[in-house]
């Protein structure tokens, strides 16, 4: 499916904390006994130590939702966790194809999770940085205190301190490639939920944390076929022009590809642009696809 580039798109997306947050860093104080006892993650980024949202932290709470989502909408996902029901355990065994038609027809055959985020037997289609911020962070402390099981009463010893984010904001980038426009509609809605605070980011969710609002949303197309004037799938027939509503002139920079710069959107707003998408009726025919295999 990665033989051929067709389309990409890429959306940069400033997340800004509601509620404090911590993405906890593995070392705790290991290096310096000083320290809290859990720490945010940090990185280089400009020439100093900052807190990040990990790529991969990123990634697993956008899937999870993303699961949820398609659940809504009468599709199925694979169980990663369990060996019998996630799709690579299905489909090994089955790969009787010769290796030029492996990549199609595993594609053809795996949830509609794996088909964007990957699995054991195809490539991610979905690609999410790590998140630096957009500015000054600033950080403060929160004690913690473990709960004793039985009685429901502080544990005795139990009490440790962490850091989070009280106030920053975050630059995301999250890219695809060869992706379907019914994959777009549905990182979307997640963005959606995400702003919304449905989903929440890091450690201590259940406490209030992590709860984040989508600031600015910027997306920007690229298409590498001649034939298509506006905005299409990878594998979609179908088409939706957007160029008149934003003033956005889609042009070919010969020979290599065709793109457009939509910026400061509203999430409610790209939705709207597509709801010409039914994501219902694609979900229900990939699942009666995988019924004939499975």
């Amino acid at each position: 499916m990665f033989r051929e580039l067709k389309n990409e798109a890429k959306l940069s997306v400033l997340l800004h904390t509601k509620s404090p947050l911590t993405i906890r860093s593995a070392q705790g104080k290991l290096l310096d006994p000083t320290l809290l006892d859990m720490q945010c993650v940090k990185s280089r980024y400009h020439g100093a130590d900052t807190v990040i949202i990990p790529g991969s932290s990123l990634k697993g709470v956008i899937r999870s939702r993303y699961e949820k989502i398609i659940g809504l909408f009468g599709g199925e996902c694979c169980d990663i966790f369990n060996d019998k029901s996630r799709c690579n355990h299905k489909i090994n065994g089955k790969k009787n194809k010769p290796y030029e038609e492996q990549g199609r027809y595993v594609y053809q055959y795996v949830c509609p999770a794996c088909k964007l985020f990957g699995s054991l037997n195809i490539a991610s289609r979905i690609y999410i940085a790590d998140a630096y911020p957009a500015g000054e962070c600033i950080l403060g402390e929160r004690t913690g205190v473990g709960i004793n099981r039985i009685t429901g009463a502080a544990q005795k010893g139990a009490l440790y301190d962490f850091e989070v984010v009280e106030d920053g904001t975050f630059q995301v980038e999250i890219t695809l490639k060869n992706y379907e426009l019914y994959q777009m509609v549905l990182l979307l809605y997640v963005l959606k939920d995400l702003d919304e605070g449905y989903v929440s980011l890091g450690a201590a969710s259940t406490r209030g944390n992590g709860r984040m609002e989508v600031q600015k949303l910027d997306i920007y197309f690229r298409d590498y076929r001649k034939d298509v004037r506006g905005w299409k799938g990878a594998e979609d027939s179908q088409e939706i022009l957007l160029n008149q509503k934003y003033h956005a002139e889609y042009e070919w920079k010969v020979p290599f590809f065709g793109e457009m710069a939509l910026r400061n959107l509203s999430i409610d707003e790209m939705i709207s642009n597509c709801s010409e998408v039914n994501v219902q009726k694609k979900l229900e025919e990939e699942k009666c696809q995988r019924s004939k295999l499975f």
